[in-house]
């Protein structure tokens, strides 16, 4: 049987990894010397409570031993496995799995699936190898499926400010300063290579989130099968807007909380649409400068 996989910063918490069936790998953040596992050693609560006081994180390379130790019983038990990671082109999760199948001799019975992205997206990319696992399909059968499913899958985030990029060595000091001299509201998204990038530079949260809506609308032209909204700390802000793409997208909306690993990246303000799509669209043009 194929076994599923996924790290912490799909957004479920231990306990919906346990109902899934999923299991899940922990990445780390650090806090000075204090190493954290996410979602376990520390909470999304207590990380954005932190995170609002002051304290600098920062995300922490995977150790490929831990997804050995992950691998190996259910190699052990006949399984084959299917894992679905962050993006490779922000964390080394990925290269670390491969790394992982290589050291146990099992690449010909571990399939790596880089999503791309993180949160919503890959959470579903993860539930639809799950299901087709329950299925009885066979692994090239699903990795050809979630890979289909990832190409269909766009997400926007809008921060409050440019100081999240600089810290999590998303733009040079000078990009940083300029930005917040004249309060640039950054829109951004995993494009097409999984890269964590400014689409747009919006001057006031207001418009930025009218754009975000049109960028919403820009997906649902294209079918919806499912959408989801990333938030952090600022849940009255997402049910706002969550009741907004329920109105227009006419699909429940599933609120994925952004883990701490994303966090430390994109602050404790991110609002950030998703949408899987039926139908592949090209990729869309932005303006950042």
């Amino acid at each position: 049987m194929v076994k599923v996989v996924m790290d912490s910063t799909c957004g479920m918490t231990v306990e919906e990894f346990e109902q899934a069936g999923i299991t899940m790998v922990p990445l780390y953040i650090r806090e000075g010397e204090h190493l954290y596992r996410d979602g376990i050693d520390i909470k999304p609560g207590d990380f954005y409570r932190k995170e609002r006081e002051g304290v600098i994180f920062e995300s922490v390379q995977t150790n490929p031993d831990d997804l050995v130790r992950t691998f190996k019983p259910i190699l052990d038990a006949g399984d084959e496995i299917v894992c679905v990671m962050i993006s490779s082109a922000i964390s080394g999760s990925v290269n670390s799995a491969h790394l992982a199948a290589q050291m146990l001799g099992a690449e010909d019975r571990v399939s790596v699936v880089d999503s791309r992205q993180s949160g919503y997206g890959q959470l579903e990319m993860g539930r639809m190898a799950k299901r087709m696992a329950n299925e009885g399909k066979n692994r090239p059968e699903i990795v050809a499926a979630v890979t289909d499913l990832r190409e269909r899958t766009w997400v926007f985030f809008i921060m409050e400010s440019l100081h999240w990029l600089y810290k999590g060595g998303r733009l040079t000091g000078a990009q940083a300063l300029m930005g917040t001299i004249i309060q640039l509201k950054p829109i951004v998204w995993f494009d097409d290579a999984g890269r964590m990038i400014t689409f747009e530079k919006i001057r006031t949260t207001k418009a930025g989130k009218e754009r975000l809506k049109q960028l919403v609308l820009d997906m649902a032209s294209h079918g919806v099968i499912s959408a989801g909204l990333h938030w952090a700390d600022n849940w009255d802000e997402a049910q706002e807007f969550g009741s907004w793409m329920e109105s227009v997208l006419h699909v429940p909306i599933e609120y994925n909380r952004v883990s701490p690993v994303i966090g430390c990246h994109v602050g404790p303000t991110v609002l950030g649409p998703v949408v899987v799509m039926k139908e592949r669209p090209e990729p869309p043009k932005g303006h950042a400068g």
